[in-house]
């Protein structure tokens, strides 16, 4: 279709509109902070995005299910200190388990999809596990970090791990918001860290739960965010009520 709106996939070369983008920011530093600015902006956005992958291969993982605020297993069996691994399924929405699971010792097998310490498996099978030793496994308690101003874009976790690349446009917004419509994590993807690869919040409300569908329409557009930073083991969280978001 001549007049498509652009979409690019994660192996796929630089995305389209990056270079508008990469102007638009440009003229807005030159603008406010002079050539220096300028310069910073620039070197930005001809940074390249950080490595993701997402494994052609079935692995299994074991681990303690949990079930809040997303689908996750707390495993040791991603280089043997304890990692959250979110859970989802092999589409756009999350995996679906039987209640009775959660909070028990299970096998989780699928495919991995990561991008640096972030990491997700789209589940094929849950099954669950004997004789795994699963002291230390439970979440910890919450640790406030303090409020933080953050711009960006809120994305679904599974493409920013490494399904998809960050994009432009309207399909890029109508694919993001399918999968935030399907249950999948959304990631607060920084504006100066989430294309180099580095951390990209958990982004959910002010309670610390997943937000409600109003979220939809912000989801995929440049935004300014309030909220708090809260740690809860190896995960971020950006914790922030939809009045505490406004557009860029």
């Amino acid at each position: 279709m001549k007049n498509a709106p652009p979409f690019f996939i994660g192996w796929a070369a630089d995305p389209p509109g990056s270079g508008r983008r990469v102007l638009l920011r440009a003229g807005l530093a030159l603008a406010a902070g002079g050539a220096a600015g300028l310069a910073a902006v620039l070197a930005r956005g001809n940074a390249e995005l950080g490595a993701t992958r997402w494994e052609g291969e079935a692995r299994s993982l074991r681990g303690l299910l949990v079930a809040a605020p997303y689908p996750a297993l707390r495993t040791r069996d991603l280089g043997g200190t304890v990692r959250t691994v979110f859970l989802a399924s092999e589409g756009k929405s999350a995996a679906a388990f039987p209640a009775a699971l959660v909070g028990q010792a299970i096998v989780a097998t699928g495919s991995l999809i990561a991008r640096g310490e972030h990491a997700m498996l789209a589940v094929a099978q849950l099954d669950a596990a004997r004789g795994l030793d699963d002291t230390g496994l439970q979440a910890p308690a919450p640790v406030d970090e303090g409020e933080v101003l953050m711009a960006g874009e809120i994305l679904d976790a599974k493409c920013w791990f490494g399904a998809m690349r960050p994009g432009f446009g309207k399909t890029h917004k109508a694919c993001a918001a399918l999968c935030a419509r399907g249950g999948l994590p959304l990631a607060f993807c920084r504006s100066d860290a989430c294309g180099a690869g580095l951390e990209a919040p958990l982004f959910v409300d002010a309670t610390g739960s997943p937000h409600a569908p109003a979220i939809l329409p912000w989801v995929a557009d440049p935004v300014v965010v309030r909220g708090r930073l809260v740690r809860v083991g190896d995960v971020v969280q950006l914790r922030a009520g939809l009045q505490q978001i406004r557009r860029l």
